[in-house]
């Protein structure tokens, strides 16, 4: 959760980029020294948009199956918006972005046979730090950070 926050809290949702659906994000008080690069997340699950945290997460029918025109509208329909907090779903390691708007942006992070979303920060001008955070198969998560940012 910590690499999570130092890439996502404090950043605005930029923009999309139109190779699968990578969700662009500013850099942040807080990772602005560091960092000199783009943060992304490249999502391949699927989405949605809550008005509030929900209680509990989302059961797989809950979830609807978005097309990458209609996932890349919500994405635009974000643009600008503030990441407040991040969180990690209950059993699965699902990715919930707390808008300063109250809204919450759902990314599904279970999937049986692939990754369903990576945060990561490409074209680093310190090539030797890698900043990756995967939501892997099996419901795990693998964590590529500097290890100074883990503690």
């Amino acid at each position: 959760m910590k690499t999570l926050n130092y890439l996502c809290k404090g950043s605005q949702i930029e923009g999309v980029i139109f190779h699968g659906l990578r969700v662009l994000l500013s850099e942040n008080e807080n990772n602005r020294p560091r960092i000199d690069g783009q943060i992304s997340i490249n999502i391949e699950s699927g989405i949605k948009v809550f008005q509030s945290m929900p209680e509990t997460d989302p059961e797989p029918n809950e979830i609807p199956n978005l097309d990458w025109v209609k996932s890349a509208k919500i994405m635009c329909e974000m643009r600008l918006k503030k990441i407040v907090e991040v969180k990690l779903g209950q059993e699965n390691p699902h990715l919930y972005l707390i808008l300063g708007s109250g809204e919450v942006l759902f990314i599904n992070g279970h999937h049986d046979q692939f990754e369903s979303w990576q945060v990561e920060v490409q074209s680093n001008t310190i090539e030797s730090e890698v900043f990756l955070v995967a939501a892997c198969p099996g419901d795990d998560i693998a964590v590529w950070v500097p290890g100074d940012v883990l503690e």
